[in-house]
This record gives C-alpha cells, sequence and structure tokens, in this order.
C-alpha cells in the first residue's frame, strides 16, 4: 500500500513575499482611512467656522437699529455673495419667509425635522440632505441631491417697520466636498488595488 506523499510547505522565499505583500496591503489601508478620516475632519471643521461667522456677521446685519430693510438686505446680499455655495432662509414666528437666497427655499424643510428646535437654542451645525430643485429636470434623469451644513439662530430685530422675532437658517452646500472625497476614496482603492496584485 503506497502512502500519499505529503505535500510539500510553501517555499520560505513565497511565505515571506505573501506576508510582506498582506502587510503592504493593511498598511495603505490604514493609510487610507486616515487620509479620508483626515481630510473629512478638515473640511468639516472649515465648514462650521465659516458657517459660524456668517451667522454672527448676518445676525449683527440684522439687529442693527439704525439701518433700514433694504439697507440689511443690501448688506446680507453683500455677505453670502463672498463665500461659495451659501444658502439662507429668513423667517419670522409664523413661519413667513422675510428673505430668501435663491437656494434658501432647499433649507425650509429643516424647519419641521424633529431635532430642528435643539440645533437652533444650541446653535450647532447639523447636516441636511434634499433633492435639489433648482437639479436638471429631464425625465430618465436622476434627481440631483444636494447636503448642507446648516446652522440656525434666532433673534429679535427691527424689520418691516416693527420690532419682530427671527429665525435664520444658514447653510452651506457641501457637495463639492462629498465629491472630493468620494474621488480620493476611489482613487485610493485602485492604488490599493494595483499594489496588491503587484
Amino acid at each position: 500500500m503506497h502512502s500519499k506523499p505529503s505535500r510539500r510547505p510553501f517555499s520560505l522565499a513565497l511565505r515571506l513575499t505573501f506576508f510582506i505583500s498582506l502587510s503592504t496591503i493593511l498598511a495603505f489601508i490604514a493609510f487610507t482611512w486616515f487620509m479620508l478620516h483626515s481630510v473629512e475632519n478638515h473640511f468639516a471643521e472649515q465648514d462650521v467656522s465659516d458657517l459660524q461667522q456668517i451667522s454672527t456677521t448676518l445676525n449683527r446685519i440684522l439687529q442693527s437699529p439704525v439701518d433700514p430693510d433694504d439697507k440689511k438686505i443690501s448688506k446680507i446680499k453683500e455677505s453670502i455673495a463672498s463665500y461659495r455655495n451659501v444658502a439662507l432662509l429668513l423667517l419670522n414666528p409664523r413661519g413667513e419667509v422675510l428673505f430668501s437666497s435663491a437656494q434658501g427655499a432647499a433649507l425650509r424643510p429643516a424647519v419641521n425635522s424633529a431635532d430642528f428646535s435643539e440645533h437652533s437654542r444650541a446653535r450647532d451645525v447639523f447636516l441636511w440632505t434634499v433633492e435639489d430643485p433648482a437639479g436638471p429636470m429631464d425625465t430618465g434623469s436622476e434627481m440631483k441631491m444636494e447636503t448642507y451644513r446648516i446652522i440656525a439662530s434666532s433673534g429679535q430685530a427691527i424689520f418691516q417697520g416693527k420690532q419682530q422675532n427671527y429665525v435664520m437658517l444658514t447653510g452651506l452646500s457641501i457637495n463639492f466636498h462629498l465629491h472630493y472625497l468620494d474621488a480620493l476614496k476611489k482613487n485610493l482603492i485602485a492604488i490599493a488595488v494595483v499594489i496588491s496584485l503587484l
């Protein structure tokens, strides 16, 4: 009776090559996660800083006791024009629009969200995603989604000839950042695949 010959173990060189390749791939995965996480955090910190600065400026303009309505609106438009992809919605206590930028209507549904009051009191920044009403409406085309970081604030101002409370939503579209992160992730994955095949 013939016994089966035992399988020869993989050569030392092959095993070393395997473990070196595996270590390289794992190290690259960790590097990829760290890079994406760092870039995402950088974008978030930059967005929050911009939104807080814009919100502070706009509240100061609104609460100016000397400027008439048209002067306040003019200053508001000038302020948001210097930033990219900013949307603004100003409401009175009844939910009526006092002022809206071109994309301001996209922020309106956020007012009805369950945790809006909490965000407004804390004046923190939260994410909101909507179907872009200004996007292409061709038959068969995908509806464009727009994601905003929003800061909500409230106060009192002399507007429309009377002292009244207001709620202001300031939104910053982060679609550019999301597309950049998605492209970066795809490029890094492609590089990882190439490395694994070498």
